[in-house]
């Protein structure tokens, strides 16, 4: 049964994609409990419109967001006011939702790894209200927000005007919330993680806000940390580790996880590295020798090693790595294998981390947001989880004068942290992550250079988790608490 209490709307329906896009925001209260207390909040669910021209009168756009806020709060002062949003490029914020921080989630029957058929969809009792209010935000043309008609979707569709336009929902909601004096903190999750630092840099620009906190989750602030271009190392050596966590969990690599993953780090720093660096220059018996070191860590065998030039991508290792057992793995989280008609090509059908993930998010989000929440929408409207978006266009990254366009933000975050010393970070990432490496992760921040009293504000966690940290429980618990210590350290706290 729905806990609504009543329900309030500012608007009528919803505005499909050829009508007048107008505010909505429906109001329902409810209450969860969390840590054995039970905490009333409010939930606001709608469609805030933005507006372009001198005078702030051209609708541009609406994004659709969910916010909780606890009531019974002495002080809004005391009490952090979290961004939330996933990635993609063109992912809704459906799965930090209805799996992750949300007053209510999806918990499965069995192991999610082997079956995600059977699930509820209850109070969570991990979520983040008990400590902090939150607001999911659907970037541009997700979920179910919508460009005005006449506009160019294309338009949001890059680092710099994305970053502008989600910062600019932050300081809308912040100002019509009354929240300005609360502490901020922008939680970014996959591509949300190279938003979050844009966001986090436009916000210190025009609009003069400097958030408190940044959270990181399944990071890639450049994307070199997961590419195999020529020149570039970052990425074989960032998902090394990662490789033998996964042979180690599907049993073709032996040993302790802990101790192997600091083997793996030790040899991709210091011996793998320089191998790359050196590319054809490298002896026989150099290629030798590292690739047979290769195969000890990761499971593959010496010869598929040396026959990718030491540099096996992540597509071929999720490939090759079960192929006598005619298995992949998932990209998203290693620990999922998959089936596919053709066990020799390199190519894998589909990603069993992703795709077996949809239904329950899909459905259950559906239903909650209209039965529970009272969001009324035009029947057209549909709620987009994940649409492509192949033109997406990177900022131009400037290091020490010399300007090169690629997908990273890792530099802006660097140059927000120089403006506000008191600006705090905490990056929390995954074993069994593929498509955001932990390690290179760890290693961008090793690449920012930054001062030792800065470098004191950044927080690293890891967790035995693929890509969604959030989707098991026990992962979802401890992650949970290492954010609740994280927000302790901010300002309010100080």
């Amino acid at each position: 049964m729905p806990e609504t209490v009543t329900t309030e709307s500012t608007a009528g329906k919803a505005a499909g994609d050829a009508k007048p896009l107008e505010d909505q925001q429906f109001v329902t209260r409810h209450s969860v409990t969390i840590g054995g207390e039970r905490i009333d909040y409010t939930a606001k669910v709608g469609r805030m419109v933005l507006h372009d021209g001198e005078e702030q009168t051209k609708p541009k756009v609406a994004l659709f967001y969910t916010a909780y806020l606890r009531d019974g709060v002495e002080s809004r002062r005391d009490r952090p006011l979290v961004f939330l949003w996933n990635g993609g490029p063109g992912s809704s914020t459906i799965w930090l939702h209805m799996y992750g921080l949300g007053p209510r989630r999806i918990v499965f029957e069995g192991d999610p790894l082997f079956d995600t058929s059977r699930w509820q969809f209850q109070e969570n009792a991990h979520s983040l209200l008990d400590v902090a209010d939150l607001v999911f935000v659907d970037p541009p043309s997700t979920g179910f927000s919508r460009v005005a008609p006449g506009e160019d979707v294309e338009q949001f569709h890059g680092v710099e005007a994305d970053a502008a336009v989600v910062g600019d929902f932050v300081v809308e909601f912040i100002n019509r919330e009354r929240r300005g004096d609360s502490p901020i903190v922008l939680l970014g999750d996959s591509y949300g993680t190279l938003r979050t630092p844009a966001v986090t840099d436009y916000l210190q620009g025009l609009p003069g806000l400097y958030v408190d906190g940044v959270v990181l989750i399944s990071s890639l602030m450049d994307v070199a940390g997961a590419s195999f271009g020529v020149g570039t190392a970052l990425g074989a050596v960032g998902l090394l580790p990662s490789y033998a966590a996964t042979g180690l969990y599907h049993g073709v690599v032996s040993g302790d996880l802990e101790p192997l993953i600091a083997a793996a780090e030790d040899f991709a720093v210091n011996e793998y590295s320089v191998a790359l660096l050196k590319g054809s220059r490298l002896t026989d018996g150099e290629q030798d020798r590292i690739a047979k070191r290769m195969a000890e860590l990761t499971g593959l065998s010496p010869d598929l090693i040396r026959g990718s030039n030491l540099r096996v991508t992540s597509w071929r290792y999720r490939k090759a790595l079960l192929r006598d057992r005619r298995r992949t793995i998932g990209r998203l989280d290693t620990r999922w294998t998959g089936i596919d008609s053709d066990i020799v090509g390199e190519t894998f059908e589909n990603d069993p981390s992703m795709t077996m993930t949809w239904g329950p998010a899909t459905r259950a989000f559906n239903r909650y947001v209209r039965e529970d929440l009272g969001f009324e929408a035009d029947p057209g409207l549909a709620y987009r989880n994940l649409i492509p978006f192949p033109n997406w266009k990177p900022r131009q990254s400037e290091q020490n004068g010399i300007w090169s366009p690629q997908l990273e933000t890792a530099t802006q975050l660097r140059a927000s942290m120089n403006r506000a010393p008191h600006l705090k970070v905490l990056l929390q990432s995954g074993y069994y992550d593929l498509g955001t490496p932990y390690f290179s992760a760890e290693m961008t921040f090793d690449h920012l250079h930054l001062e030792p009293e800065q470098a004191r504000n950044v927080t690293m966690k890891r967790y035995e988790a693929g890509h969604m940290i959030y989707f098991d429980e026990p992962s979802l618990a401890r992650m949970k608490a290492d954010l609740v210590a994280y927000l302790a350290t901010l300002r309010s706290a100080q």
